[in-house]
């Protein structure tokens, strides 16, 4: 089986009654997975002894987040981007439970040593208008290649193939089998 370096995941979360932003649901714009499910993905099966994983996640989720690094292997180090939504170049705000949200969160995970692997330190934050539902900026593709540019990578849960990356997804032709 292939083996990754880098592993960039945006899992379909299924929230659980958990919610992200009041009103919004998933479900209508793609299949989710439970915590368990995502969970119990094989990823550590496929990164290398050496790997970084980024997974996106929302406030709502993020102790789940922490821990389904830990099971797939990966320490958590760090937030190593934040998305701060735009749309006709103002904030998108939309309502929570508790305060009004406007950012997802990206999470860095390193299993053994990465530090060597690293070409270029970019910025967390990111600033750019939100597109469908749940598609994450290619800023951060963008920040990833430059910081690997060298390092095998997989994007998992991809909508689309992109140059230099294998996929895994339901919306794509899957380069790795993973048991879901």
């Amino acid at each position: 089986m292939k083996k990754y370096r880098v592993i960039y995941a945006d899992p379909p979360w299924d929230f659980q009654g958990k919610v992200g932003a009041i009103g919004s649901n998933v479900k209508e714009h793609y299949e989710t997975l439970s915590i368990k499910q995502i969970r119990e993905l094989n990823v550590s099966e496929i990164s290398k002894k050496d790997s970084i994983c980024f997974l996106w996640c929302c406030e709502a989720n993020l102790k789940e987040a922490i821990e389904i690094l830990e099971s797939w292997g990966f320490k958590y180090k760090t937030i190593g981007f934040v998305w701060i939504k735009t749309q006709n170049r103002k904030q998108v705000t939309v309502p929570g439970p508790w305060t009004s949200k406007c950012t997802e969160l990206c999470l860095l995970g390193t299993k053994g040593s990465m530090s060597k692997f690293v070409h270029k330190r970019p910025h967390e934050l990111i600033v750019t208008e939100r597109q469908e539902h749940s598609k994450k900026p290619e800023e951060v593709r963008k920040r990833i290649e430059e910081m690997f540019p060298k390092s095998s990578k997989i994007e998992l849960f991809a909508r689309k193939k992109s140059s230099g990356w294998d996929v895994f997804g339901n919306e794509v032709e899957s380069d790795v089998l993973l048991n879901v």
